[in-house]
């Protein structure tokens, strides 16, 4: 089954845990835990958000994010800061520490999930996980992750609640993930093992989608099914969706999900493709439609410099290029790169023969919005009439796609 990214995240760091790998980044993981509930303990339990007429003097006023910050001296920067893909945070704003302290006021147009961190010159950064919304939170940042604690939100104290069932989770699952994954075990119980395992990850999917229903509209049940939307079967999916409709349907990530649903709709198989024109390195405009039609099948290819599975996957899409290009296989790369020289160098060093495109904006790339790419590597097999026959095949996956239409 599927895993939202939570999911990802928690395994990723009982593996490294265990392995006594990157000891810091899982303390600062386990640090999200422990504030958020010191956070609902130092906070009265209150009904989720909805729109009401303090909801909107709160939008009015903005938020605030103040605190202590230990041991540091000031003029020590703090930010605030969105983390995009794993471990890669993007600041939006700051302020310096000044007698032990710091304060951040703006305006946050619906809870979203940030990081605050005050970076220092030697060790780790102070960090702390919270919902951003538009109301006082206190963050007191420590050198000493648990210690840290998070006060001030309704989401907040939401998603601390949320936090507390994962931790009974966690501790059903942890002794059996070691048995699975423990080879000094036979192979019966590790089977046995990865069988229990798969039964809890059912019933807290389930939890979890719950969880997200029973609160609508809140910041918290917005931001879990950013992370899951796409693992929802189609019935809980559209149950969701009208429950937001009626509730919340103002809300950015259902209109997102809304949208790209929509655009799914369009650039799905058998549809009519969807022309992408952007800047090759060298800065010369070119379009999709300049190869369909001219190929017997044209494929574009999303991917960027920095996604290890894409530079992984090269090899086989080179392969593939080679052995049928001089049958009509035509291949155009769209890449989420940010950085020209990263994404040139790139094309250099994996030796890619074909030609490329981008707007330089990353995630927020206009060709993969028009594609709903929401993952890298994607790909769009295009036949000659325009019609698009497949989507999203990889290496074996491919090759037999295109044995099949080059026979």
């Amino acid at each position: 089954m599927k895993k939202c990214i939570y999911d990802y995240i928690k395994y990723y760091f009982m593996i490294l845990s265990i392995e006594n790998k990157m000891r810091k980044l899982f303390l600062l993981f386990t640090a999200i835990s422990l504030s958020l509930t010191a956070n609902a303990q130092a906070t009265k339990k209150k009904n989720v958000c909805r729109v009401t007429t303090k909801t909107v003097v709160a939008q009015k006023l903005g938020y605030v994010v103040s605190g202590t910050v230990e041991g540091v001296p000031d003029g020590t920067k703090v930010y605030i800061a969105e983390m995009q893909g794993f471990f890669s945070f993007v600041p939006f704003d700051s302020t310096l520490v000044k007698n032990g302290r710091y304060e951040m006021k703006g305006q946050q147009k619906q809870p979203a999930m940030r990081f605050v961190m005050a970076v220092v010159d030697k060790g780790d950064p102070l960090m702390a996980q919270f919902i951003l919304e538009n109301t006082h939170i206190t963050i007191n940042l420590t050198k000493d992750p648990k210690k840290a604690a998070v006060i001030g939100g309704k989401d907040n104290e939401l998603w601390a609640e949320f936090n507390r069932k994962e931790e009974v989770y966690n501790s059903k699952v942890e002794p059996i993930w070691k048995i699975a994954n423990d080879s000094t075990k036979t192979q019966i119980e590790r089977d046995e093992a990865q069988k229990k395992m798969e039964g809890l990850n059912k019933v807290q999917n389930a939890e979890h989608t719950q969880f997200l229903i029973d609160h609508i509209p809140s910041g918290v049940s917005s931001i879990l099914l950013s992370y899951c939307y796409a693992q929802l079967d189609e019935p809980t999916l559209v149950k969701i969706l009208a429950l937001m409709k009626e509730k919340c349907p103002d809300d950015e990530v259902y209109r997102k999900i809304v949208r790209e649903r929509e655009v799914g709709k369009k650039t799905g198989i058998g549809t009519q493709y969807t022309d992408i024109a952007l800047n090759t390195p060298e800065g010369k405009l070119i379009k999709i439609s300049d190869f369909v039609g001219k190929n017997k099948v044209t494929m574009i290819d999303f991917w960027a410099s920095w996604c290890g599975p894409c530079r992984q996957e090269m090899p086989n899409v080179i392969k593939a290029y080679n052995e049928y290009k001089d049958k009509g296989f035509a291949v155009v790369g769209v890449s989420l790169d940010n950085n020209k020289e990263a994404w040139k160098d790139a094309i250099q060093k994996l030796g890619i023969p074909w030609p490329q495109m981008s707007d330089l904006k990353g995630w927020q790339s206009a060709g993969a919005a028009l594609y709903n790419v929401r993952s890298i590597p994607a790909t769009v097999l295009i036949d000659q009439s325009g019609k698009i026959v497949a989507k999203n095949l990889r290496g074996e996956e491919l090759e037999a796609k295109l044995k099949e239409i080059f026979k």
